[in-house]
C-alpha cells in the first residue's frame, strides 16, 4: 500500500470515528461536516474529498455498525448448540444497543438521524441474513415443522428492537430487557414449534372428522 493510500484510509476512518463520537455524546443533529473537520484537525474541503455530504457519512456508518452487530451476534453463537442460538443472539443484540446507544439509534431510525427506512433495511442485510440462518439452524436441530423464516426473522427482529427501546428507559434498564428477551425468545420458539404456527402442515380437523 502506498503512502497516499495509507493516509486516505486513515483519514476516512478518522472521519467516521469522529462522527460516531459526536453522535454518542451530543446526538446525530450535532454531527456536521464542519464539526467533523474541526474534530480531526482538517478543513471541511478535505472531508468532502472522502464524503460528498453528511448523509454519505451516516450511510457509511450505518453499513459499518450493522456489520459490527452481525459480527457480535455470530461470535455469541459460535460453537454453541443451534437450539441456544436465538437466545444468545438476542442477548448480543441487546448488549450492542446498551453499549453503542448512539449508533444503535442510527440503525433503528430514531428521529434526528434522517436515514430513510429502505436505506436502513438495505444496510441491515447482513444482520437479516444471519438471523434467517440462525432460525433455520434452530428449526433443523429442534426438528420443528417448516417455519416461515421471513416472518420469523422480522418477528424476532421487531421484538428485540422493542426490548432495546424499553431497555434504554432508566427505570426499566437493560438487565430487565435481557430477562424479558429470554422469555420472549422462549415464547417465540415454542410457538414456532407448535402445529398452530404451521396450519398448512397440520390442517385443522372439523367436528366429526377423524
Amino acid at each position: 500500500m502506498g503512502k497516499r493510500e495509507e493516509v486516505r484510509q486513515r483519514t476516512f476512518a478518522e472521519i467516521l470515528e469522529a462522527a460516531a463520537h459526536m453522535a454518542e455524546s451530543d446526538g446525530w443533529r450535532a454531527v456536521t461536516i464542519r464539526r467533523i473537520a474541526a474534530e480531526i484537525g482538517y478543513s471541511a474541503p478535505v472531508i468532502y474529498q472522502h464524503f460528498p455530504s453528511k448523509d454519505a457519512v451516516l450511510h457509511t456508518l450505518l453499513e459499518r455498525v450493522n456489520g459490527e452487530l452481525a459480527e457480535q451476534m455470530r461470535a455469541a453463537v459460535a460453537g454453541q448448540p443451534a437450539s441456544r442460538g436465538p437466545h444468545l443472539a438476542a442477548a448480543a443484540y441487546l448488549e450492542f444497543a446498551r453499549t453503542r446507544p448512539g449508533l444503535y439509534r442510527l440503525m433503528s431510525g430514531t428521529p434526528g438521524t434522517d436515514v430513510d427506512a429502505s436505506t436502513r433495511r438495505a444496510a441491515a442485510d447482513d444482520v437479516i441474513t444471519f438471523t434467517r440462518q440462525l432460525i433455520s439452524a434452530w428449526a433443523a436441530e429442534a426438528a420443528a415443522e417448516p417455519v416461515g423464516v421471513e416472518d420469523a426473522c422480522d418477528l424476532l427482529w421487531g421484538t428485540l428492537h422493542g426490548l432495546a427501546s424499553i431497555g434504554s428507559i432508566d427505570d426499566i434498564g437493560y438487565d430487565r430487557a435481557l430477562r424479558l428477551a429470554d422469555q420472549a425468545v422462549t415464547a417465540l420458539l415454542g410457538y414456532w414449534s407448535s402445529p398452530a404456527a404451521n396450519p398448512e402442515v397440520h390442517p385443522q380437523t372439523t367436528e366429526g372428522e377423524k
